[in-house]
């Protein structure tokens, strides 16, 4: 058909539409045998002749056959605006263009990046813009970036905030907030001569400790600060209703209380300053404090203590009014954390009974107590919420798990006549959490996963008993009968549980170990549960740190009596994304891969009976094909698909 080519344009469109007519007619050759017939041609011998017709999808004499590209002529394929053709020898197929999925009613259909979890890369701040096939990324008014990435600009954020670092970007925030910290001695007025050079400030900063708490706003003399020309601030300390407000820093230098000068920002926060500071304009210069602002204020003193003076040295001492002679009026505070159990006593309350030693320890004496500074003076001791630690003991009935210790208390480290003990509890509801802990040898599988810039996150999976999801199985396997019901219950620990959920995306079952084995049972499937499966029931799942399902045992139909687990999650930003599943109508797969860096893999569970159980199921047609027809498909469409 070469020659069709030198013939005008039209005439080689009837020619090539003459040819598709043919390959669709079938074309045929005779033979002598089915033997001289091409591969891809079927052979019909009615006794007269022997006739070989290529198969559908292909064209030529049957004694040659060569593959029907349908992609490449116009109308041999039916494959949507947002799809592409793939031919394959006798046929093709359509897949769909990225950013699209298929739909056997409607065919390839948008996904809708930003609606669901994972699927968009924009930054935490910006807003998601989905479009056909694509999605794009848009920063906030007053921030720039391309949406991915997007940071604040000085000047943008609203009052009484700034532009300042967080992580690798720069965010709007309250420097009350957002701050570092210096806490020098050295920066006091009162200090000597030295030679330190504030070369490497920038950002907002507050001042702490002996040298004062705000920067000096007189003159200083020259040599003090340990520096050589003395920084301080030219201007009124703003109050809080000032919001941010600018100021100059001096250099006193020379006879000159101004020679030198740089720009400074100043905000009150609630009882102290912060101070945007920049590096000098020569060396050596440092910011200086204020020494009578230690002394006026006595900030690091608690709620019981007055601020009092010593030989010209400012201290905290116990106020007299929190005297007491009686025991029994000892003032304690108990704190049942999720981890550990805290106890602690007031140490100026010890102080006024006595105690100017103070040795504190539970049952086992190298759990000690330490002290502890905030809005009171404290000394605590802290015990580990399991069974054994610092000597505690943990009970457990049908609702709760309690954790009990002792304390003792001295104040010398040899005792005679008076042994002080006190006996305290925490009572913790039982729940997933607390039953794992509670359990000696649970079935439980863990995995870390690491969410940039919140930490580090720890999730569980565990099988229970029961549907309260509060008894889990002990060992390392367990068998039941198929009449029998998992129950799954997966669990988030640590990090920023405010802020981020548990979301299981696909949760599936394989007839070995491997989470990569090709015959998958899902029982969740694109964070949905298989809707052909009536005994799957999904409890929970995208609204809290924890996860539940349960679903009834089943076998691999084959040679196979061992059943495991297998759940990848995702921590979903409830601030910045919709993480509870909508599931109504039918699911389609999207087609991703599994991320098996995020799965947590559970088993084995055998089947009670092992292979006698397959003649008593083979008795019982109805429930065999109730419980199995599902997953006999499943597994067919699987193994075609390979």
């Amino acid at each position: 058909m070469r020659w069709l080519f030198s013939l005008p344009s039209m005439w080689m469109v009837v020619a090539v539409t003459s040819w598709i007519i043919m390959a669709a007619a079938e074309d045929t050759s005779e033979a002598r045998s089915c033997s001289e017939c091409h591969s891809n041609a079927t052979c019909v011998e009615d006794g007269a002749a022997t006739t070989c017709t290529c198969r559908v999808g292909f064209t030529g004499d049957g004694l040659e056959c060569v593959d029907l590209d349908e992609c490449s002529l116009p109308g041999a394929h039916d494959c949507s605006a947002n799809s592409s053709c793939v031919n394959t020898p006798g046929s093709y197929t359509c897949v769909c263009s990225d950013g699209f999925r298929l739909s056997p009613e409607l065919g390839c259909i948008d996904v809708d990046e930003c609606a669901e979890p994972g699927l968009s890369r924009c930054h935490a701040l910006a807003t998601c813009v989905n479009g056909e096939g694509n999605y794009s990324c848009v920063c906030p008014a007053g921030y720039w970036g391309d949406g991915w990435h997007c940071e604040c600009s000085p000047g943008s954020c609203g009052p009484g905030l700034d532009c300042v670092p967080s992580g690798d970007a720069l965010m709007c925030a309250d420097p009350c907030q957002a701050h570092r910290i210096l806490d020098e001695y050295w920066r006091s007025a009162g200090y000597g001569a030295g030679y330190d050079c504030d070369s490497d400030l920038s950002g907002w900063y507050r001042f702490v400790g002996q040298g004062g708490v705000r920067l000096a706003d007189t003159c200083v003399p020259v040599l003090r600060c340990n520096t050589a020309a003395p920084m301080w601030l030219n201007g009124s300390h703003p109050s809080s209703d000032e919001g941010i407000v600018d100021r100059t820093a001096c250099a006193h230098w020379s006879g000159h209380c101004c020679l030198w000068n740089t720009p400074v920002q100043v905000k009150a926060c609630d009882g102290y300053y912060v101070y945007n500071l920049t590096a000098p304009p020569e060396c050596h210069l440092a910011y200086c404090t204020d020494p009578s602002s230690v002394e006026g204020t006595c900030e690091e003193c608690s709620i019981d203590e007055d601020c009092k003076s010593d030989n010209g040295k400012w201290h905290c001492q116990c106020k007299q009014d929190v005297n007491i002679t009686d025991f029994s009026l000892l003032e304690h505070r108990l704190e049942c954390g999720v981890n550990d159990i805290k106890m602690s006593l007031s140490k100026c309350q010890l102080k006024n009974l006595g105690f100017e030693k103070i040795f504190m320890y539970l049952r086992d004496s190298q759990c000690s107590g330490f002290a502890e500074r905030g809005n009171r003076d404290w000394i605590s001791v802290v015990t580990p919420t399991r069974d054994g630690p610092c000597g505690t003991v943990m009970t457990r009935n049908e609702t709760h798990a309690t954790y009990s210790n002792t304390l003792y208390l001295a104040d010398e480290i040899i005792i005679r006549d008076l042994n002080i003990k006190i006996n305290f509890a925490c009572s913790y509801p039982l729940d997933m959490k607390v039953s794992l802990k509670t359990s000696l040898q649970p079935m439980v599988s863990a995995l870390n996963i690491s969410v940039g810039g919140t930490g580090m996150f720890t999730v569980r999976m565990a099988l229970f008993q029961s549907p309260t999801y509060t008894q889990p199985y002990q060992g390392s396997s367990v068998t039941l009968s198929t009449e029998a019901f998992l129950f799954v219950g997966t669990m988030l620990d640590g990090g920023d549980l405010s802020r981020f959920v548990l979301l299981m995306t696909n949760c599936y079952a394989t007839p070995s170990s491997s989470a990569t084995d090709p015959l998958k049972y899902f029982i969740i499937q694109d964070r949905c549960p298989r809707s052909q499966d009536p005994t799957i029931q999904v409890e929970e799942n995208g609204e809290s740190p924890q996860g539940r399902f349960s679903v009834q045992m089943f076998r691999f139909a084959g040679n196979y009596d061992l059943v495991y687990l297998h759940c990848e999650v995702y921590l979903c930003d409830s601030v910045n994304e919709k993480c509870k599943p909508t599931c109504s109508g039918t699911r389609f797969r999207s087609g991703g891969a599994l991320d098996q860096s995020r799965v947590l893999n559970l088993g084995p569970i055998t089947r009670k009976g092992g292979q006698a159980a397959v003649s008593r199921a083979a008795s019982s047609s109805l429930g065999f094909l109730k419980v199995w027809l599902p997953l006999l498909l499943s597994a067919t469409l699987t193994l075609m698909s390979q």
